[in-house]
Parts: C-alpha cells; sequence; structure tokens
C-alpha cells in the first residue's frame, strides 16, 4: 500500500538557511503563499522574506539557527509559519504518494546567490510540528539534478521549476 506523505508545506524549503534571498514556493504553495492562490488563509504580504530574521538576528542573536519554516529561531512557538502559528493552520496545500515526482516552482523576487533544497517529513497530523531531524531523513531527491540542492547560479530574479 502506498503511503501518502503530507508535503507539509514548507516541503520545507530550505533557502531560509542557505541563502538570505527573498523566494516564495508557490507549488506546491507554502503556508505563508497559500493566500494568493486562493486558499483561505492568512495574507502574509511578506511571503518571500522568510530568511530567519536576517542575517543579524539569525548569527548575533541565534548563533546561526533559524526556525524550519524560515521563522527567527528566538520565536516564540508556536512560530508563525510552523504548525499551529499564524500561517500554518493545517490547510494542506498539495498530496503525493511516496515516489511520485512532484513538480515545485520557486518564484526568486531577489536573488542573493545561494541554494535551495527541499525535504519532507511523514506526518498525517498538520497540527503537530515538524523538527529539524525529521526533515533532515527525507531529503527529496532531484530527478534532473545530480546534487540534491539547486544552485541559484546567476543575481537574477526567476522563477525555478
Amino acid at each position: 500500500m502506498q503511503t501518502v506523505l503530507w508535503a507539509l508545506l514548507s516541503v520545507w524549503l530550505h533557502l531560509p538557511i542557505a541563502v538570505w534571498s527573498h523566494a516564495r514556493l508557490m507549488m506546491p504553495p507554502s503556508r505563508s503563499s497559500m493566500w494568493r492562490l486562493g486558499f483561505p488563509t492568512k495574507k502574509n504580504f511578506n511571503d518571500n522574506a522568510l530568511y530567519c530574521g536576517g542575517i543579524q538576528i539569525q548569527w548575533q542573536r541565534n548563533g546561526g539557527k533559524c526556525g524550519i519554516c524560515g521563522d527567527p529561531y528566538n520565536m516564540p512557538h508556536p512560530r508563525d509559519n510552523e504548525a499551529n502559528g499564524k500561517y500554518g493552520q493545517g490547510i494542506i496545500s498539495r498530496q503525493y504518494l511516496s515516489g511520485q515526482i512532484m513538480e515545485a516552482r520557486v518564484d526568486v523576487t531577489t536573488n542573493h546567490r545561494g541554494y535551495f533544497e527541499f525535504k519532507l517529513c511523514p506526518n498525517n497530523n498538520p497540527k503537530k510540528e515538524a523538527t529539524q531531524e525529521c526533515l533532515n531523513k527525507y531529503p527529496l531527491k532531484l530527478p534532473m539534478a545530480k546534487a540534491q540542492n539547486i544552485t541559484l547560479e546567476t543575481k537574477e530574479m526567476e522563477i525555478y521549476q
């Protein structure tokens, strides 16, 4: 029997950990961006700015740590973009079967270079917070790439699919 893996959206885009850039996951839509596609969620007009609070917050205040969905690590739980947070209200934006190829689209609105990667955590409870340890166990393989990440080679604003 195939197991349904819920894309606990962020399919967890790890852009915030790798680079201080401005991007949003639009396919499947992240919790912060679902409103842009008509989902009944709160609007986050800063959905392209989930970069751990910025370089000073992440490194000077939080010792390099970042919330798993891009929120500042020092935010009280639940953080805004995590389960039960302001934008993590349990709405599942997409469902996938184990082994299925998932189409992803990342809108990079300001590119400071770096890379992003996709990970997910099997979880059938959208109100339960994921952990970094769980996400690290399940990196998604990129069928078109040799590496586990997509490197932003230029400083252009692009849509990566």
